[in-house]
């Protein structure tokens, strides 16, 4: 089935007050359709929630960093946090106690990651964060988190306007929203907020306007990816996809 175009647009403040009441009842509604599922998809995997794809590990780079790299990066991460300690300036200096020494940066796998490696280390890093959604073995299955989506369906039954709102993110980060399984495999990218200094994304903020998709017969899981942290969540779902005239 052909796919048809998702257009992320700004929200416009006057519609947005006037469907508020709607998402709020709208969040209750998805938050209890998707516990259900994603409880027993969980169930099925060998490692929980976060396993990864054959030929994928656990990075582990922090406690609870459950992104899935493959092995050779987890062995280079772990000779990192070894040596570490080794590639800070001794005496402290601009950035604290944690400061590198020259020709190393912090890696920031998140943002308390002040493991001192070369500048390529933390490139990929970044990267493997990026990408984290794609080596999950189940991009159904991760937990909610901070972020909640609602659906202001459209009146011309030509799909709906997604809107997300969420808290304990990487403050000034940004957060990635897709759909889960639109297209058979992989994440189905709808748009991208920005997280504020506390780590808020504050009110309803709009991701994207979903168009239909013909011969859809189930509503769809919405996923979140704190690019950050390289975390992976759950959000809620929604019928944009199914509202066909």
């Amino acid at each position: 089935m052909h796919s048809k175009r998702i257009i992320a647009e700004e929200a416009r403040p006057g519609s947005l007050r006037r469907v508020i009441a709607g998402l709020v009842a709208a969040v209750t509604l998805l938050t209890g359709l998707l516990v259900t599922g994603q409880t027993a998809a969980a169930a099925d995997l060998p490692y929980g929630p976060y396993t990864c794809k054959p030929g994928r590990v656990w990075r582990e780079a922090v406690p609870a960093d459950n992104v899935c790299v493959t092995p050779e990066i987890r062995s280079q991460t772990a000779t990192e946090n070894a040596l570490g300690p080794s590639r800070r300036e001794p005496n402290g200096g601009i950035y604290g106690p944690d400061t590198c020494k020259p020709g190393y940066v912090w890696r920031e796998t998140r943002l308390s990651d002040h493991v001192c490696v070369p500048p390529a280390s933390r490139d990929q890093a970044r990267s493997d964060n990026a990408s984290a959604p794609w080596w999950l073995a189940d991009l159904g299955a991760p937990p909610r988190g901070g972020v909640s989506v609602a659906t202001s369906l459209d009146a011309t039954l030509t799909g709906g306007h997604l809107y997300a709102t969420g808290s304990g993110l990487t403050p000034g980060g940004t957060v990635q929203i897709y759909a889960v399984n639109v297209v058979g495999i992989g994440p189905y990218w709808l748009g991208s907020l920005t997280a504020d200094a506390s780590g808020v994304l504050q009110g309803w903020q709009h991701v994207a306007h979903i168009d239909c998709l013909w011969g859809r017969r189930q509503e769809f899981a919405i996923g979140a990816l704190d690019l950050g942290s390289g975390l992976v969540t759950t959000a809620g779902t929604t019928n944009a996809f199914l509202h066909c005239s």
